[in-house]
């Protein structure tokens, strides 16, 4: 074999390793720069694919990052136009070689490389490689697609499976924002709750999801909000509001926010999906809220729900008035709960909130009475029960589930078998003072609080 023959034949096994082993774009450019190296003394090189919304060349390996419109910009978008109103191979300039990529025989950007090519054997072989990076490239994009897909499906079966523990809007719609958020990571995306007594004006909608939105704009596009609306794009296309439906109502808006670029159609139409199964899932939430009204046990736990926490909170409190007896509330949540639903995921979140009910429950009497209040809060009614005792408690609870291991070996996550997590306590008794029920257990969550700004896994008692 001669030498020139030798060189590309062994170019060519570099350039088939470089596509197996790149799995991301960094990698890929990063790898292709290396062994174009065999030619010369290569200092840049670039894949610049054309985006269409954009009518422009954008850095294969920054695709979230617009081209400035300079001077290298213009020179990138002529070679570009140069490639495709003519049938050339490559162009080469002074220590440049500019070459074309394709996406199924249509012209889909450029290689840019900088350099002093000293090997002209690369002239001879530039036709074949760039047809190899441009399938390479077509198989990434492929891998990318699919995996896009699959994260798709993943979030609208969330979506879909958020109803089996939890059905008020208040907690349904911030889990629902975090589950498009982790999907569609190139913008900005919020979560609005429309109010039904209000008429359709800016002020009939709050944010529920993130904490903040300082675009006012939003709030004018929400405004014009109508039944019909299946999607509305501001002219500029960087923001869509996605209404949401429940019984032919709007109850609600996903709003996606784009920093740089229009919402591309794929976008939109993942977003519109997402919406009607938010929309689907909401209404069959508030299905089971209305045949809840009249249970009195949390589907997820077991324990007395929020409802019936509150008729017994009255009648006990009736109880203790008339036969003179001590009377005091518990409550407690889990503390930084919302990261272990970020970092194990939702069904996680859920073994831990059986796990803790389970617990709360072994740990106190027949007649004592234990609630989830929502979320990762929970409430315990502790009848006959001195302010003294009901410390005891508390502390033998909150200590019982920081020793106790949760756990999550069936939920497959990798590298971990158990977690452990801990609760923050508020206690307070029951006395004449207090003229309204509810007042005993406000007066335990506002222990509650000053335990987590005390730093939590602690008992305070309401003074």
């Amino acid at each position: 074999m001669k030498t020139s023959e030798k060189i590309i034949y062994n170019f060519l096994l570099d350039m088939t390793s470089v596509f197996e082993i790149s799995k991301t774009e960094n990698s890929l450019a990063a790898s292709l720069k290396y062994v174009f190296k065999t030619f010369g003394n290569i200092t840049e090189f670039h894949i610049f694919l054309y985006d269409e919304v954009l009518n422009t060349l954008k850095d294969f390996t920054k695709p979230w990052e617009v081209l400035k419109k300079d001077y290298r910009a213009n020179i990138l978008n002529s070679y570009f136009c140069s490639f495709k109103y003519n049938t050339t191979d490559y162009i080469k300039e002074k220590n440049t070689l500019v070459f074309p990529v394709y996406d199924d025989k249509k012209l889909s950007g450029i290689v840019y490389i900088k350099g002093e090519i000293k090997n002209k054997l690369l002239f001879e072989v530039l036709p074949l490689i760039s047809r190899q990076i441009s399938f390479a490239l077509s198989n990434l994009k492929n891998s990318e697609d699919m995996l896009i897909q699959g994260k798709f499906h993943k979030t609208i079966r969330n979506i879909a499976k958020i109803i089996e523990t939890q059905y008020e809007l208040n907690y349904i719609m911030p889990v629902l924002g975090e589950m498009i958020d982790g999907f569609i990571q190139e913008h900005l995306i919020y979560v609005f709750l429309k109010s039904s007594k209000k008429k359709n004006d800016a002020k009939a909608w709050k944010l529920i999801w993130p904490n903040n939105c300082s675009d006012e704009r939003i709030f004018d596009y929400l405004s014009v909000v109508n039944p019909k609306s299946t999607c509305i794009l501001e002219d500029e296309g960087k923001i869509g509001i996605f209404p949401l439906f429940c019984d032919g109502k709007i109850f609600g808006a996903i709003v996606a926010k784009s920093g740089l670029e229009k919402l591309n159609n794929k976008d939109t139409d993942y977003l519109i999906e997402i919406s009607k199964q938010a929309s689907t899932t909401v209404e069959r939430a508030s299905s089971y809220m209305k045949i809840l009204e009249h249970a009195t046990l949390d589907a997820l736990t077991g324990l007395n729900n929020r409802h019936q926490f509150h008729t017994r909170l009255h009648s006990e409190i009736a109880n203790a008035k008339r036969q003179k007896t001590s009377l005091c509330c518990i409550m407690t949540d889990i503390d930084f709960f919302k990261s272990v639903n970020d970092t194990y995921g939702h069904a996680v979140g859920d073994c831990v909130l059986k796990t803790v009910a389970k617990a709360i429950k072994k740990e106190l009497r027949e007649y004592d009475i234990p609630s989830r209040y929502g979320g990762e809060e929970f409430t315990i009614i502790l009848p006959n029960t001195s302010l003294e005792e009901a410390t005891v408690v508390a502390e033998r609870l909150r200590s019982q589930i920081e020793k106790k291991k949760i756990n999550i070996e069936d939920y497959r996550i990798e590298g971990v078998s158990s977690i452990n997590v801990t609760i923050s306590v508020g206690v307070s008794v029951y006395n004449n003072s207090m003229k309204e029920p509810d007042e005993l257990y406000r007066a335990a969550d506002g222990a509650l609080y000053k335990a987590k700004e005390g730093g939590r896994n602690r008992v305070v008692v309401a003074q």
